[in-house]
């Protein structure tokens, strides 16, 4: 449930925080007092779209938390939360969304998250109800789940027909991926082709590296060999001017100082390390020069196996991995397409074994409906009438063909159905969209969740302003169906009617007031005699009007009879 709310810089609300309690909460208020800024806060904070109008004037943010405590389904909820590494605390979920100017941004238990998981988290916890927007009632494709939520025995087949319609649905696209006959044919012709013409240049990893260091080599070699005897002649030259023979002569000279002082022994001993190393040198370069390797170049050879390459690169990849991976993946599809007739018929025998089995399920399922229905709409007749629809007829329309069950296949089964309602003698069943009258659809939306209030796991509902279109004994009757409901699960409710309002289990008063020249909405809880002014004023009785009070009180006294007469 909803234990505690905070809001701040949204429209008239400067700062504003509740502790709602269980059963039924009342919020009322003079027209204008801000209600619907109650509602919108609480719709912000559960995810509708963040309208930046809503930010106070002369502010830059605006933000609203939600605490969530004594969660029905906390471990569903936690499990949720758990994939996205939130922890949970004191099975409390705290929910807040903060919004600028250019952004907004969402948290639950203080961690930053999106939208679609915060909107996915509190789906499960609040089901809020406007006059003008009955949510999951308007949308048809809710319907089935509202009719298998009210039999605890269609879940598990539920669970167990959806695994197995996810298996076939995975033969399916087994099956599509395999080519006709004359299509596998064609593509193992090309991918036999492919493979051939790769194995045959049978091109190693590095091979081209190498053929092209020595193509450089042969077009180079001049240049090269050029460089070598020039780099010989200066280190050994036959003038006796080169690097070999100046050490040697720099040395000697250094060996006749050494007698006179000993640290040049260390320079002589360096010079001939110098010495010795440019010697090296020389022979090397001498070899070098000397050296056939780049005569011996193919060059014709080399130009034919780099070109063989650059074909194969140019149809398999740029790369030796390239063609590798493709030379591997051409296998492996080649490998499934000569294997793929005996693939065919296991997976169409495996097809055709499962359409049983699913038939069967949806066979059930519906006929599990059509009884369930029967008790649902008896439930929700019965409701009606005692809501003034004395006369409504409600039905369940079925869309479910036998004859061609494996084509209607859905996550529900086979069907689809949807709930029909004629709210008048003589008028004929129609969509619970198409029903004009919103005090008719206010009094069939209670009939619902006062049907279903022992099997929807959903821990708080908001109604806002759904007494819209009642009045007089029909009022009282909607008063008890919300008592009835928050026996089971909070319910905060946003009412202009004294009936709801002596209802509650708890009542909270909707006021604006003018502070330091602005307008502010205000929320306070009230205390009994509080209650009873409210309810006066509901009712439209003057203010300190001893009838009025005496009325209020009555009123009271007759809800407060109807609790104790339904709690025992």
């Amino acid at each position: 449930m909803i234990s505690y709310l905070s809001v701040k810089n949204i429209a008239l609300i400067r700062e504003l925080n509740v502790e709602f309690k269980k059963g039924l909460n009342i919020l009322s208020g003079e027209t204008g007092a801000g209600k619907s800024i109650i509602i919108d806060s609480i719709n912000f904070v559960l995810g509708d779209r963040a309208d930046r109008s809503l930010i106070r004037y002369g502010e830059t943010s605006a933000k609203v938390e939600v605490v969530f405590s004594e969660i029905k389904n906390y471990e569903k909820i936690k499990n949720i939360l758990s994939e996205s590494d939130i922890e949970c605390d004191d099975e409390t979920v705290i929910v807040s969304r903060t919004m600028t100017s250019d952004r907004s941004e969402c948290r639950i238990n203080r961690r930053i998250v999106n939208l679609s998981l915060l909107r996915k988290v509190v789906s499960l916890l609040v089901d809020t109800h406007t006059q003008n927007e009955h949510q999951t009632l308007l949308k048809i494709p809710e319907h089935i789940k509202i009719l298998d939520g009210f039999n605890a025995q269609i879940k598990p087949i539920i669970i167990n027909y959806r695994e197995l319609l996810t298996g076939y649905y995975k033969i399916l696209d087994n099956l599509k991926q395999l080519p006709s006959e004359i299509e596998r044919e064609r593509q193992i012709e090309m991918l036999s082709f492919q493979i051939s013409e790769i194995e045959k240049t049978a091109w190693t990893e590095g091979e081209e590296e190498t053929l092209k260091h020595k193509r450089s080599l042969y077009y180079n070699s001049h240049n090269i060999l050029t460089a070598l005897t020039s780099a010989y002649n200066a280190l050994n030259g036959d003038n006796g001017l080169g690097c070999t023979s100046s050490a040697s002569m720099a040395i000697s000279s250094l060996k006749s100082a050494a007698q006179y002082d000993e640290s040049i022994n260390e320079l002589i001993d360096r010079l001939e390390s110098v010495s010795i190393e440019i010697s090296d040198i020389a022979d090397t370069l001498y070899e070098k020069t000397n050296n056939s390797e780049i005569s011996d170049i193919d060059i014709d050879k080399i130009e034919r196996r780099l070109e063989d390459i650059r074909l194969i690169k140019k149809k398999y990849g740029k790369s030796y991995e390239d063609v590798a991976k493709f030379l591997e993946n051409a296998a492996s599809r080649l490998e499934i397409l000569k294997d793929s007739e005996t693939m065919f018929a296991k997976l169409s025998a495996e097809k055709v074994s499962i359409e049983s089995k699913l038939a069967d399920y949806a066979i059930r399922l519906h006929n599990m409906r059509i009884e369930t229905a029967n008790k649902f709409c008896n439930e929700i007749t019965n409701n009606l009438t005692e809501l003034g629809m004395k006369n409504a007829v409600f039905q369940i329309k079925f869309d479910f063909t036998p004859d061609s069950i494996i084509e209607h296949l859905n996550q529900n089964g086979a069907e689809t159905l949807e709930f029909m309602l004629s709210p008048n003698l003589g008028e004929p069943v129609k969509s619970l969209a198409k029903i004009a009258s919103g005090g008719e659809m206010s009094r069939f939306m209670l009939a619902i969740k006062n049907v279903i209030a022992e099997t929807d796991d959903v821990d708080t509902l908001i109604f806002d302003e759904i007494d819209t279109g009642i009045s007089g004994v029909i009022a009282k009757v909607v008063a008890e169906k919300l008592y009835d409901i928050a026996k089971t699960r909070q319910v905060i409710a946003i009412t202009h009617l004294p009936q709801l309002a002596s209802m509650g289990d708890v009542n909270f008063l909707i006021e604006k007031r003018v502070l330091n020249e602005k307008t502010l909405t205000f929320l306070k809880e009230l205390n009994n005699e509080e209650v009873y002014a409210e309810i006066m004023r509901l009712s439209g009785a003057v203010e300190n009007s001893k009838i009025g009070l005496s009325n209020a009180k009555e009123l009271k006294m007759q809800a407060n009879a109807y609790k104790n007469c339904n709690n025992k």
